[in-house]
């Protein structure tokens, strides 16, 4: 019988991602987790989710996202196990395939309006505006 495993999700980053190299490999790894509400009549529900990131997105996910970041994520449930001080523990993370930021850059901590060049912004005057005539169309 054939299988499909895959999850996509949205909600908001809840802690820093913890960015390392897997021991022994060149491989890059970040780990983090995501908040994602449901509401229902008067009550909202919050479930966090653990999500692990390998190779260049990891490194995307290290540079850009922190706390609170609003993330997209796709990928595939996993059942990790493993133990820790004698006791067998484990727990679901999702496999992140893809991702995408979903806030804009008045959300980034990092972007400074400074940086963008005012003049950049400004409407031209109103003789230099392009005429119905001129379009060929």
């Amino acid at each position: 019988m054939a299988s499909y495993n895959k999850v996509v999700l949205l909600g908001n980053v809840t802690r820093t991602p913890d960015v390392r190299n897997l021991p022994g490999s060149a491989t890059v790894v970040a780990t983090t987790g995501l908040a994602t509400n449901r509401r229902y009549k008067d009550k909202e529900e919050v479930m966090f989710i653990d999500i692990v990131v390998y190779g260049k997105q990891a490194e995307t996910i290290g540079m850009y996202v922190t706390k609170g970041t609003p993330l997209l994520v796709e990928g595939r449930l996993s059942f990790r196990q493993w133990e820790q001080e004698g006791q067998k523990r484990s727990k679901h993370e999702v496999i992140v395939e893809s991702f995408q930021m979903m806030g804009g850059r008045k959300d980034r901590t990092d972007f400074d309006e400074s940086m963008v060049d005012k003049d950049d912004l400004k409407m031209p005057a109103d003789d230099s505006m392009i005429r119905d005539e001129d379009v060929p169309f």
